[in-house]
C-alpha cells in the first residue's frame, strides 16, 4: 500500500513503477470534473479508470476486499472518505469469492485494520497483497467523486 497526494507527484514519480506513473499522469492531466461516471480506457484492459460518484457510508456497512489481477489507485477528486487497509493474511475468512468473474474477493472480518483518511487530491495504491475497505464515511456520510485506476498487475 502506498499513500500520497497528487500535489506531490513530481517528487513521488521517480519512486513509483511505470504503470502506476501512467495512471497518476492520467489523473494529473485529465479534467476529472468533466467526465461522466463510468469507465474510461487508458490502455484497454491493461490500464483503465472507473469514475465514481457516491455517498460514503459507515465502515460497518462496507466490505473489505482484495484483487488478484489488478492494482488499484484510489483517488479522491472531491469529498472525503476513509479506506480501511490491512495486509492480506491467509487466515481471513472469505465471505464471497468473485476472483474469476470480477477480480474481487470479499472478507467477513479483518483484524488489525488501519483507517486511511483521503481528502481531495489524495490517493492510495493497493496491491494484490493488500485488503482495502473503500467508501467509508469520515466524520459523517458525504458525497465523493472518486477515480479508481485499475492496473494489470
Amino acid at each position: 500500500m502506498y499513500l500520497s497526494n497528487l500535489a506531490t507527484l513530481d517528487r513521488d514519480a521517480a519512486t513509483l513503477p511505470v504503470n502506476i506513473q501512467k495512471g497518476l499522469k492520467f489523473l494529473a492531466e485529465t479534467d476529472i470534473a468533466a467526465l461522466p461516471a463510468g469507465r474510461v480506457d487508458i490502455e484497454g484492459d491493461t490500464i483503465f479508470a472507473l469514475i465514481q460518484d457516491y455517498d460514503t457510508a459507515p465502515k460497518a456497512e462496507k466490505r473489505p476486499e482484495s484483487h488478484a489481477r489488478y492494482i488499484d489507485i484510489q483517488f479522491v477528486f472531491s469529498g472525503r472518505e476513509v479506506i480501511g487497509y490491512a495486509p492480506l493474511a491467509a487466515d481471513y475468512t472469505v465471505e464471497e469469492d468473485l476472483f474469476e468473474s470480477k477480480d474481487v474477493k470479499f472478507y467477513s472480518k479483518v483484524t488489525d485494520e488501519t483507517d486511511l483518511l483521503l481528502g481531495a487530491g489524495a490517493y492510495a495504491v493497493f496491491y494484490p497483497t493488500d485488503i482495502h475497505r473503500p467508501g467509508c464515511a469520515a466524520e459523517a456520510p458525504g458525497k465523493v467523486r472518486k477515480v479508481v485506476i485499475k492496473l494489470l498487475a
